[in-house]
């Protein structure tokens, strides 16, 4: 284990496949489409662990079997097509940064839109904003720069995480200016990602639209129990200390399993150097983990509207509930009525407070449920 890092279980990021669990299958399934020239769309809940998995493609491409150049590129932050045109410059840029007067070579072909460079007050890595007045310098700007991408000398990637960003652009012909341009470019692969399974479906999915069966499809699910379960064991031996089984089994319940919270919680039971880890110190974890947040999920208690809170604590007092409309359900908790709970349902669910999965509603940030559920229950 790299003694350079001081808590191994990544929160946040990317280091290295050291600190990644498992997706050995995942990972072979999208670098074989792109080894093949495929387009993927990537479809996961949020914090499944999708952006660590295409994170950890990008790594293998480029650091063990050095055959590309992955650009990746965030679109979450995005909120029209220029914001798009700006990010995929500057992740192109990053990329190259060390290749001599690669930046002047973007400021040439891009010369029309008035490109300057500015650098990042967080990161302090160089970005770049461009002048866009109308649909054609957006098309021409993405033409011009899939122009330079296809100039570089190793096969290249493009990863659009969080793809379903486009779908709420106020400019409506991006999905069209973005279907003509790769299309034009049959020798680069994209990956497509993102969390809304309902929209991203549409877009791949639906015949009216542009990006109309133009991408293989796949679904992330959860790590395997079993797969997490070795993992987190052998970290642990590794610096002298025992998890029990009956402790990691808690994790898994509590946090189902999302890449994310299991890690959260592992990272604090590391945190605290027991030498022994039973089902007792992992309780006093997941007890920390709902202090922590609890200044947030006071605010949303604050800001949510009195009857949806009322339903999401409900539904986390269940731990989901598969007919949250019906009358024992209604009666349970107080809930008025049905219409009602219709009514919050679709507000709740266009938030993404609330997700319907397997046909079960689960309120979506794991740990916001298990502190609702934990105050629902005291009061009790």
């Amino acid at each position: 284990m790299n003694k350079s890092l001081v808590n191994p279980f990544i929160t946040s990021g990317y280091r290295s496949p050291q600190y990644f669990c498992d997706r050995t299958e995942e990972t072979e399934r999208i670098i074989s489409a792109i080894r093949s020239g495929r387009n993927l769309l990537l479809i996961s809940l949020r914090r499944i662990g999708k952006t660590g998995l295409l994170r950890h493609v990008k790594y293998h491409l480029e650091n063990n079997r050095k055959t590309h150049s992955v650009i990746y590129i965030d679109l979450l932050p995005t909120s029209n097509a220029t914001e798009l045109l700006n990010a995929l410059s500057t992740a192109l840029i990053r990329v190259k940064r060390e290749e001599k007067n690669f930046f002047e070579k973007v400021l040439n072909v891009m010369g029309s839109l008035r490109p300057r460079l500015t650098i990042d007050t967080l990161t302090g890595q160089p970005s770049i904003e461009l002048k866009i007045e109308s649909g054609s310098d957006i098309q021409s700007g993405l033409d011009n720069l899939m122009k330079l991408i296809t100039g570089i000398k190793k096969e290249v990637v493009i990863m659009f995480d969080e793809f379903q960003q486009t779908g709420d652009y106020p400019e409506k012909n991006t999905e069209h200016i973005l279907r003509t341009i790769i299309q034009s470019y049959p020798k680069v692969p994209f990956i497509f990602s993102g969390s809304s399974k309902h929209m991203l479906e549409n877009m791949f999915l639906s015949p009216s639209r542009p990006f109309y069966q133009s991408a293989e499809l796949m679904y992330l699910e959860k790590i395997k129990e079993e797969n997490y379960r070795e993992y987190i064991s052998a970290i642990f031996s590794n610096e002298d200390r025992r998890i029990n089984p009956d402790a990691l089994s808690e994790i898994f319940v509590w946090t189902r399993t999302h890449t994310y919270y299991v890690q959260y919680v592992c990272n604090i039971l590391y945190e605290k150097g027991s030498g022994i880890i039973d089902l007792k110190t992992v309780h006093n974890v997941l007890h920390q983990v709902l202090e922590n947040f609890e200044p947030l999920y006071v605010s949303y208690r604050n800001l949510i509207p009195g009857h949806q809170f009322r339903l999401l604590q409900a539904i986390a007092a269940e731990n989901g509930v598969s007919q949250p409309t019906s009358g024992s359900f209604i009666r349970k908790y107080n809930l008025t009525s049905a219409s009602s709970v219709t009514t919050s349902l679709k507000s709740l669910t266009e938030k993404e407070m609330i997700i319907p999965d397997r046909n079960v509603w689960l309120v979506y940030d794991v740990f916001f449920a298990r502190w609702m559920e934990y105050h629902y229950t005291s009061s009790q």
